[in-house]
């Protein structure tokens, strides 16, 4: 029997239940409380489960698994405080398998991209990927010259950060110094966008990346939290930005193998540019819609791909990629505890209340429904949308009536976003 060992209990609930149903024998290592009993209660099974230590070095890693006698170990990404852990992990990987065990984890040049802005910005403009206009900064002189180059206002991120903090929206000279006066340099300039925020899903293992559909994120704004606005997938591109951000994502692959779940954020500017805002080593909220847009869930997509690697766990094949999509996933941010009444006839509600293994809505003060709309069903759901009490959304009605738009014009081009998923699996 295969003992698989998680590393952080983000989304558990759904990594593990493909693992259970192969047989594999399962030890989730986390630090929140309440793990064991919440995931006995959502999977109707026993899971061993232990303590992930605050402070982890490398070795600390080896010793776990060693102790925990794991045959394969996978790093669960996403809860507060271990998103930085990437690439330690990493580290810890290419010592493992010298051991004859393996760590189904991005190897650490990827790592790196995805868990440090200032390395992933200058290897991008080495690169040629599309990013914004930035500079990076070691000290507080260079942060106002290059506000001064680029114009207020700014973006200013801090090379390591997780879940969109240490980033700040910089509007005026005065904000910029108590900016300076609050960051750990070095940190990344950047210029302020204006457009719209998108965000895909990825799943790559040897040499081949497989894509779930575009969601779209909503307009780019100073809060810099898309979790907060309404959302939605899939959401059409333009086929000449389908093509570009095609190109940038083969060469992502080609050149640094991830190995394992992954996201980019980008943005389209008012000007119709193609702009790549970051990278993330894990899945997060868009999940959720990929899920429900596709029926097929990334986490156990990922668990399915573990157990499929080789001993090796440097190539092999991925299950295949989710089918397109097959209804609307529109998404929408309401208070923790606001009720909402039956879906439409004919539509779905995805609840993802906050728990253990999902702490957002517990410490954010709102969760994420996902309301499914297959085709056809468009007017039910904006009349739907149009009949919920004041204060039910974060944000506007009409925030919601034009993502769900957005979301139907996807679906019927679901045909013309096909070879976007085609070139991520032709990467190599």
């Amino acid at each position: 029997m295969t003992r698989v060992v998680v590393l952080g209990e983000f989304r558990a609930d759904r990594l593990l239940p493909p693992l259970l149903h192969a047989g594999a024998e399962v030890v989730l290592l986390g630090r929140a409380t309440g793990i064991a009993a919440f995931l006995s209660s959502s999977l109707g099974a026993d899971v061993t489960c232990g303590e992930l230590p605050a402070v982890l070095r490398e070795q600390d890693v080896l010793r776990l698994l060693a102790h925990w006698r794991a045959d394969v170990a996978v790093p669960g990404m996403g809860c507060p405080g271990q998103e930085q852990l990437l690439p330690l992990y990493a580290r810890a990987a290419s010592r493992r398998r010298t051991a004859g065990r393996r760590m189904a984890v991005h190897a650490e040049g990827f790592a790196e991209l995805a868990s440090d802005k200032v390395a992933f910005h200058r290897i991008a403009e080495e690169r040629g990927w599309p990013v914004p206009r930035g500079v990076v900064c070691g000290a507080a002189p260079a942060v106002r010259a290059a506000a001064r180059e680029l114009g207020l206002p700014v973006m200013v991120k801090e090379a390591r950060s997780e879940f969109h903090a240490e980033r700040h929206y910089v509007r005026d000279d005065g904000a910029l110094d108590g900016v300076c006066a609050e960051v750990s340099f070095p940190v990344l300039v950047q210029e302020a966008l204006a457009g719209e925020e998108y965000g895909v899903e990825f799943l790559s293992g040897g040499s081949v990346t497989v894509a779930w559909p575009v969601a779209s994120l909503g307009r780019l704004d100073g809060e810099c939290a898309p979790g907060r606005r309404v959302r939605v997938a899939p959401a059409p591109l333009p086929a000449r930005l389908r093509t570009e951000l095609a190109a940038t994502v083969g060469d992502m692959a080609e050149a640094f193998r991830p190995h394992g779940p992954w996201q980019m954020d980008f943005a389209v500017t008012d000007a119709g540019r193609l702009v790549v805002i970051e990278l993330n080593g894990r899945l997060g909220g868009v999940s959720n819609m990929s899920w429900a847009a596709t029926g097929a869930d990334p986490h156990a997509a990922h668990a399915r791909s573990v157990l499929a690697a080789p001993a090796d766990g440097l190539s092999g094949s991925l299950p295949a990629g989710p089918p397109p999509p097959a209804r609307i996933a529109l998404e929408l941010p309401v208070p923790s505890g606001t009720p909402l009444p039956p879906a439409p006839e004919g539509t779905g509600l995805m609840l993802f209340p906050g728990s253990p293994v999902n702490p957002g809505p517990l410490v954010g003060g709102y969760c994420r429904p996902v309301l499914t709309i297959p085709e056809g069903r468009q007017e039910a759901a904006l009349a739907w949308l149009r009949q919920l009490a004041p204060g039910t959304l974060l944000n506007s009605p009409r925030d919601a009536a034009d993502q769900l738009a957005r979301g139907a014009r996807g679906l019927r081009a679901a045909d013309a976003l096909t070879p976007l998923h085609t070139l991520m699996r032709g990467g190599s």
